[in-house]
């Protein structure tokens, strides 16, 4: 989908991210997403200001961006939070930063610390189709849909090439894969 960044036409759109309206002339970025409304399908624009997206969507902006040819104010702190919040390239490996997390697959829990395989999930809501990351334990990886149709030694490549983590802990997942 093609996403933008554009000068506000009016004072009307409102800020996906923190709520309040985008001022006309204000730079925005805007988030195509699936028009749910039109019957013969089509595309519209959810708006953001470029703070917001930067914490929300900074892949999606930082990509945007490349495409604007016109100044943008501050960019340098902008830059800093799309790099502060940009996520990594899916599927990574990495340990978990706490317990709350469920695998996708077995739907246990994922303790702190314990090697994990994270993957993009895109589903509908209610306002349309929203992504995250979708956690796993190394050892059900390969029983995943995404996971399946990669294949163990595409997968793996993957994990090696988006991941930061220790070479013993590649090797650990690597196992673990089958």
């Amino acid at each position: 989908m093609a996403h933008l960044v554009e000068v506000a036409k009016s004072g009307r759109a409102t800020c996906r991210g923190c709520g309040e309206k985008v001022e006309k002339g204000a730079l925005r970025f805007g988030e195509e997403v699936p028009n749910v409304f039109a019957e013969e399908g089509g595309t519209a624009h959810r708006y953001w200001h470029l703070p917001c997206a930067a914490k929300k969507m900074a892949n999606e902006l930082r990509e945007a961006l490349r495409s604007f040819a016109e100044e943008v104010p501050d960019r340098a702190a902008l830059d800093a939070l799309i790099t502060e919040h940009a996520h990594p390239d899916y599927p990574y490996a990495e340990r978990a930063p706490n317990g709350r997390a469920r695998c996708r697959v077995c739907q246990e829990g994922i303790g702190k610390g314990q090697l994990r395989v994270v993957f993009e999930r895109v589903y509908e809501t209610g306002m349309g189709m929203t992504r995250s990351a979708g956690y796993l334990h190394a050892a059900c990886t390969m029983r995943y849909g995404d996971a399946e149709k990669l294949g163990k030694e595409a997968l793996d490549a993957a994990l090696r090439a988006h991941s930061a983590l220790p070479a013993a802990d590649l090797e650990e997942i690597t196992r673990a894969l089958g």
